[in-house]
């Protein structure tokens, strides 16, 4: 399944579109912002502190985190609100479903926003939302792939343009080492890992590396739910909730129990995380019921229902090279984990690899990856695609270099080599550019 390639007239519009709002972002930056910072500030309920007038370099614009900075910014935070807003476009050469070669183009806009209610009276509560924009091409099923190469895409849609707010919700801290979370979350903002996760802007762009399709009948990537988490040195310790097992409305098809474990073992004097995670479902599906980020073909196949659904992983990250002084290093990350395998279409799955920051002199804000994925199909999903074609285990190999252009502008190189599910599919090579800019 395939959108229009760029060579045709809607993804140019989309382009068209995005850099009208580029455009917009970008007179943010300038010094005509100070116009609206000021109007801002007179809307607030806090008083406002009068920052010393301070000019800003071009040398400190360009080195700067965000495009977007000084007083506009640190006011908001005053008053408790932060935000992060960034513009990711994807220039992708993948295969068809034949030989045949086409570039994709899309793009995604999301916007992180966090307030702090202290100020209120509201002492440890904040509200947190993510709402999430895509348009374009997305390569689904391309070359005969399983696992999607692009994550990103995906959400709130896997085609046309669509936007959506995917987290809403409320975290009340109890002391210094319990946290409470109601809401809808995101869960691709959930799964964040040191090396892995990223919600395909960061790290990895596949499926594997940034929501593992072990989860597709059990963690459905936008959920309402509740979670509580005891913290150990700042950092998640034991984790239980409640969610949706499926986005058809308000837990209308069973709910998921979650629990998590990071182990309190340290084997080297650099950071890491071993993890132990399960999932229990009482969703109501079949093997071949599609999911977002599950892509099988369409089949008027007749199945049996399945209830219940559940999983197990293993995941672990363990800096090898570690700068205490700059928080950068190069470390190994891995995962294991097995399923029910009937109604899930995936039984084992597994990924390992290494990443961190670039070892090239100078060149410490460079991230990159490098990693492999086995997607092992489950033999219920294998035994109803065999009289249609021959199924297999798919194997996958990921690896990307993020350059830092400046603090705030980051582009990446992406390709990966994929040995599709459907047996007699040969190896398939993937290559993208993927162009970041936070506001």
């Amino acid at each position: 399944m395939r959108t229009m390639p760029i060579t045709r007239s809607t993804p140019r519009r989309y382009a068209i579109t995005a850099l009208g709002a580029l455009t917009f972002l970008l007179a943010l930056a300038s010094p005509s912002a100070a116009q609206i910072h000021s109007a801002i500030a007179g809307l607030t309920f806090a008083p406002v502190k009068t920052p010393q007038a301070q000019s800003l370099t071009v040398k400190d614009w360009i080195h700067q985190p965000t495009m977007i900075g000084g007083g506009f910014r640190g006011d908001l935070a005053e008053r408790g609100f932060k935000f992060d807003a960034t513009w990711t476009q994807f220039f992708q050469n993948s295969p068809d479903a034949g030989d045949t070669r086409v570039w994709d183009y899309g793009g995604k806009f999301d916007a992180k926003m966090t307030q702090d209610f202290s100020n209120m009276g509201w002492n440890g509560v904040t509200g947190t939302a993510h709402v999430a924009f895509r348009y374009g091409d997305t390569p689904l099923l391309a070359g005969g792939t399983f696992v999607p190469t692009n994550a990103a895409l995906l959400f709130p849609e896997n085609k046309d343009a669509s936007a959506r707010v995917t987290s809403l919700y409320l975290s009340k801290m109890f002391g210094t080492n319990t946290l409470l979370q109601a809401g809808r979350f995101d869960n691709l903002d959930r799964y964040e890992h040191t090396f892995t996760g990223g919600n395909g802007i960061d790290k990895f762009n596949s499926l594997a590396f940034v929501l593992p399709p072990l989860y597709a009948r059990t963690i459905p990537p936008v959920a309402e739910g509740v979670f509580f988490t005891t913290l150990r040195e700042a950092e998640p310790f034991v984790t239980v909730g409640l969610l949706e097992s499926t986005e058809k409305g308000f837990f209308k098809n069973g709910a998921t129990f979650y629990a998590s474990v990071a182990l309190p073992v340290k084997f080297f004097a650099t950071p890491s995380h071993y993890v132990f995670t399960a999932t229990a479902s009482g969703t109501t599906a079949t093997s071949l019921d599609q999911q977002p980020y599950v892509f099988i073909p369409a089949l008027n196949a007749p199945l049996t229902t399945e209830s219940n659904a559940w999983t197990f992983d293993f995941t672990f990250d363990q800096y090898l090279i570690w700068d205490p002084a700059n928080k950068t290093g190069i470390g190994l990350f891995g995962m294991i984990g097995a399923s029910d395998s009937n109604p899930s279409p995936v039984d084992i799955f597994g990924h390992i690899g290494v990443g961190g920051n670039s070892p090239i002199p100078n060149r410490s804000q460079d991230n990159f990856g490098v990693g492999y994925y086995f997607n092992g199909i489950s033999n219920t999903l294998e035994t109803t695609l065999a009289p249609l074609f021959r199924t297999r285990d798919e194997n996958g190999f990921e690896a990307f270099y993020n350059v830092a252009i400046t603090g705030w502008s980051k582009v990446s190189a992406d390709v990966q080599f994929i040995d599709p599910f459907s047996v007699g599919s040969k190896t398939r090579g993937f290559f993208s550019i993927r162009w970041k800019l936070t506001f």
